[in-house]
């Protein structure tokens, strides 16, 4: 990870541009175009690094979001978190193995999606880092747990973190599943420092989820917010943020989630 804040000299180079490094569910037929647009969404959003408040604020917003909006079935948005301060606000205690049991226990209905948003530090080769406890979750664990909590039901899932874009590809890149990642298996992504409120690319995203819309159009309205964000702020090489969409959900229509467009 690099990590950036303001100062002097070298040190201020540096701390400006910081990375984000370090019975069985609904087994129907996919759902058809026409019925992609009315999904409602559970969902279990997790921050993953207790360090800093960048991941919970992006979760929490995204909570928040789909709370105002309608787009969750009630009751189904599970936020897990590593930070103590936030299970007062609605939070559940969070780790590794809580975001799989709880991504396990989603369940679909007809009508209904799986919406995972996992956000933390990311280490090269290893996957998403957990912590405390420095626990890797890699991109098979993570789709054993899809296939056994949401099967082939439309499913959305986030990956936010460095070296990320290993969640887009092999097993997890399923048909029936629309896979965002913050940058690409070989590149750091942008914004786990002090003196950011979100990292980069959850804030491009959440601005661009704000208003809906089909999963293409989001997700460029998602890239280019981030190239001009890393752009004005000279870091190099970019992210690249990875999308793997798949042929059963092509035509997926995202509702809105809140927040404002990008």
């Amino acid at each position: 990870m690099r990590s950036m804040t303001r100062g002097a000299g070298l040190l201020a180079i540096v701390a400006l541009l910081a990375g984000c490094a370090a019975p069985p569910p609904h087994a129907g037929p996919i759902h058809a175009p026409d019925r992609l647009a009315e999904l409602r969404w559970r969902a279990v959003l997790v921050a993953g690094d207790p360090s800093l408040p960048v991941w919970d604020n992006a979760a929490s917003r995204l909570a928040s979001g789909l709370a105002s909006t309608g787009a969750a079935v009630p009751g189904q948005v599970t936020r897990l978190t590593a930070r103590r301060d936030q299970l007062a606000a609605g939070a559940r205690p969070g780790g590794k193995q809580a975001a799989l049991a709880g991504i396990a226990q989603l369940r679909p209905g007809p009508g209904e999606g799986c919406l995972v948003f996992l956000t933390m530090h990311g280490t090269r080769d290893r996957g998403l880092l957990f912590q405390p406890g420095e626990q890797h979750l890699s991109p098979d664990e993570l789709d054993a747990a899809l296939a056994q909590g949401c099967g082939d039901a439309p499913t959305v899932v986030v990956a936010s973190g460095c070296y990320t874009g290993s969640f887009a590809t092999g097993r997890m890149a399923r048909p029936n599943r629309v896979v965002m990642t913050a940058a690409r298996a070989d590149r750091s992504s942008f914004g786990c420092g002090v003196g950011f409120e979100l990292t980069v690319f959850d804030d491009c995203l959440l601005r661009a989820l704000g208003p809906g819309g089909v999963v293409p159009s989001i997700w460029a309205a998602t890239t280019a917010c981030v190239r001009a964000e890393e752009a004005r702020r000279a870091v190099s090489p970019p992210s690249s943020p990875v999308l793997h969409e798949g042929t059963a959900v092509r035509g997926l229509r995202l509702p809105a989630f809140g927040g404002k467009a990008a």
